[in-house]
């Protein structure tokens, strides 16, 4: 996920895979300003009563970039957050199929989860708790079956996934 400021807008790049987008996508479409899609693109509008609300969420994507990215940039988070009443895009970046669909990736709980086999437990249930709330069956304002169902069938890996990593980890630290 990437962040950008120009002149007249913040733009949010972010793989359609990743499950930034899923989150990022809900909150402005249903938590903050007012949203539409233009082509492959959601463009939200700052109403003032989400004022608050709106610099919360864009400072907590500035960290969450910057702990991808292992980098602060201050004046960065302040210029972002002195244009919070510009519009947000948030840009959707297709997956590349040939690095998504290979098997390994698919049955790796580390990668499910975002994480790095050198991590600790606790930095890695971090990860875990904050996809199993993105992705919650109950946390879905839809009521598409098929969607439903995708977020039922990643909240299980994603479950799967931490519970292979937490044994592992468990099973190391008796050793």
């Amino acid at each position: 996920m990437k962040l950008h400021l120009t002149s007249d807008s913040i733009t949010i790049h972010v793989a359609e895979n990743s499950s930034h987008y899923l989150h990022v996508s809900r909150v402005l479409t249903y938590s903050i300003g007012r949203s539409f899609w233009v082509n492959e693109t959601l463009i939200n509008f700052e109403t003032p009563h989400e004022r608050q609300r709106r610099r919360a969420f864009l400072s907590s994507l500035y960290y969450t970039c910057a702990f991808a990215s292992k980098s602060h940039n201050a004046s960065f988070l302040e210029k972002l957050l002195l244009a919070s009443t510009k519009p947000i895009k948030l840009v959707k970046k297709k997956r590349q199929q040939h690095s998504f669909h290979t098997p390994m990736a698919l049955n790796d709980p580390y990668t499910l989860l975002n994480a790095d086999e050198t991590e600790s437990l606790e930095s890695i249930r971090q990860k875990y708790l904050s996809l199993a709330k993105a992705f919650h069956p109950d946390s879905i304002a839809s009521d598409d079956v098929s969607i439903v169902k995708n977020f039922t069938e990643k909240f299980q890996k994603i479950q799967e996934a931490y519970a292979i990593i937490k044994a592992e980890k468990m099973r190391k630290l008796a050793a």
